[in-house]
This record gives C-alpha cells, sequence and structure tokens, in this order.
C-alpha cells in the first residue's frame, strides 16, 4: 500500500512540474490582444474572429428570431471576453431601431458612417462587388484599411464566392456600422443581419 502511495506521489510531482507548451504560450501572451489566437506564429484576423463566433452559435429554430438575437447578443458578449479583452468594457447590446435601419440600408447608407471618403469608397466597392487591392492603397489610416481587408473576406465569405450578394450587402454594411463603435458592436449587426436569413 505505501508502495502505491508513493508511486502516486511521484506520478503527481512529476505531472505537476512538467509544463506542457500551451501552458507556457497561455502564460507568456496573457496580455496580448487576441492571445487566443497566435498560436504558432499564426494571427487570426477579424474575418476569422467574427465567422467563429458566428459558427460556434447556435441557432434554435423553436424560439423566435428576436429571442435567437438575445441569445446571440449574449454568445458574442461572452466570447469577446476571449477574442478580445481589450473591448470588455461593458455588456454591448444591439439597438433593434438601428438594426431595424441596417435591415434596409442600401449603398447610400454608406454616405452616413464616420469614415474617410477613401474607405467610404471602398465600402461601396465591395458592397458594388467593384473592390481591387488598388483602392486599399488610398486608405492611409491603419483601422479603416484593417475593417476594409474585412469587409472584403466577410462580402466574399472568406473565400471569393461573394456569399453577402444574396444579403445585398446588408451585412457587410452592418459590420462597417458596428465598427465606428467597436468590433464588438460589428459582430453583433452583422451577425444579427446573417441570422435573419437562416
Amino acid at each position: 500500500m505505501k508502495r502505491f502511495f508513493l508511486y502516486a506521489v511521484a506520478i503527481t510531482a512529476l505531472c505537476s512540474s512538467c509544463e506542457t507548451e500551451d501552458e507556457t504560450f497561455a502564460t507568456e501572451t496573457n496580455n496580448q490582444p487576441n492571445a487566443l489566437h497566435h498560436a504558432k506564429g499564426v494571427e487570426t484576423n477579424d474575418y476569422q474572429i467574427y465567422q467563429s463566433i458566428l459558427n460556434s452559435f447556435v441557432y434554435n429554430n423553436e424560439q423566435t428570431y428576436q429571442n435567437n438575437l438575445l441569445l446571440f447578443e449574449a454568445h458574442v458578449n461572452r466570447l469577446m471576453l476571449q477574442y478580445m479583452p481589450q473591448e470588455t468594457d461593458g455588456y454591448k447590446k444591439i439597438n433593434t431601431e438601428q438594426l431595424f435601419v441596417l435591415e434596409q440600408a442600401d449603398a447610400h447608407f454608406i454616405e452616413q458612417l464616420a469614415y474617410t471618403k477613401a474607405t467610404k469608397q471602398a465600402i461601396h466597392d465591395i458592397v458594388g462587388n467593384n473592390f481591387n487591392s488598388e483602392t486599399a492603397r488610398l486608405i492611409t489610416n491603419q483601422k479603416e484599411r484593417r475593417l476594409v481587408e474585412t469587409l472584403v473576406a466577410l462580402h466574399s465569405n472568406g473565400n471569393g464566392d461573394d456569399n453577402d450578394d444574396k444579403l445585398n450587402g446588408k451585412r457587410t454594411i452592418a459590420f462597417a456600422y458596428g465598427a465606428q463603435y467597436s468590433f464588438t458592436q460589428a459582430v453583433l449587426y452583422a451577425g444579427a443581419i446573417e441570422l435573419k436569413e437562416r
């Protein structure tokens, strides 16, 4: 009996003294943005984070769209604690009146957004399927350039299939609208538009 006890203590001591690569990684990058997604030198972009959040949400067909929207709102806010810890300055809500406006939005709505002229033109081009990389070079603001890169991926569903066409560019416009305030708001509004089509 003593021998089993000693073996158990030795194995426990050995296991607790070992450090796995993942533990080291989590400790060393705990305070960096997107720390959970920088594994092995690969940085996750905003489009991938958006898709990950949206794909992990389970839409309940037995619930109304409005109830699913509330569940989605809670889901996004919970996951933002992992994905974007710098954006956790409070629970973000979907304003249903603003969502209704975004559901009706078209290319004219882009002019109301608080972006530079070059960024607004890029958004117009994305929604109109006329975007080219030369347009992005005109954008000098790094945050807006990152937004445009995300919108290009979002509009083409990450693989060039123009998936947002069936949503008439509304998801792209909703993401751009929300991104004026925070990445969380961008995910909430674009996701709400996408969920409406489920």
